[in-house]
């Protein structure tokens, strides 16, 4: 794995650069502007982020929306996000491929690891304190896409969240049969 990049990513810096990058094509897939953000320290710009998604999520809810083709857009951005990462940083196994997922969903306050293979918790949600259960349910597309793009395919089904009452958020993730090093071959890397 890239370990210079996996550590610039994993400073203020790198949240930062997430969180921009969400905002933007998360905006985009939305249909609505970003909002400004120049000069946001990290906390402040997670903050931003959150409030602009719940309050986009409850507008198109609200709406009337077509929420299945908004959850395909949200997925397939975040799917390309994820295969990026992928390239950039090079995940050799599934172990680096949960390094990446824990950084990222660390970056933005959501405390995540894998219980047992293909079994998510996640004990700590930043964004718990902004979205209904509705509006957490058409985000969390975001999250299926980053998934199956870091993990290179593969499906993300909760079984819990923390949105809907519960303790903590659960998921199971099925992974596809990858084997990184013919695709780094393939790839010629």
């Amino acid at each position: 794995m890239n370990k210079i990049l996996f550590r610039l990513l994993s400073k203020k810096i790198g949240a930062k650069f997430e969180l921009h990058v969400l905002m933007r094509r998360t905006a985009k897939d939305f249909g609505i502007a970003a909002p400004r953000t120049a000069g946001l320290s990290a906390p402040e710009l997670l903050r931003a982020y959150a409030q602009f998604t719940s309050d986009a999520a409850a507008r198109s809810i609200s709406g009337g929306d077509d929420l299945r083709a908004l959850r395909r857009r949200l997925y397939l951005m975040a799917y390309r996000l994820g295969r990026t990462l992928c390239r950039w940083l090079r995940p050799r196994d599934e172990r680096d491929c949960l390094a990446i997922i824990t950084l990222l969903y660390r970056n933005i306050g959501i405390a995540i690891g894998e219980d047992k293979p293909g079994k998510f918790i996640v004990k700590k949600c930043y964004f718990s304190g902004f979205y209904t259960p509705g509006t957490c349910a058409v985000i969390s597309a975001i999250d299926k896409g980053i998934f199956a793009g870091i993990y290179r395919g593969g499906k993300l089904r909760f079984l819990s969240r923390i949105t809907e009452g519960d303790r903590e958020c659960r998921a199971d993730f099925a992974k596809l049969k990858v084997t990184y090093k013919k695709e780094r071959e393939r790839s010629g890397k």
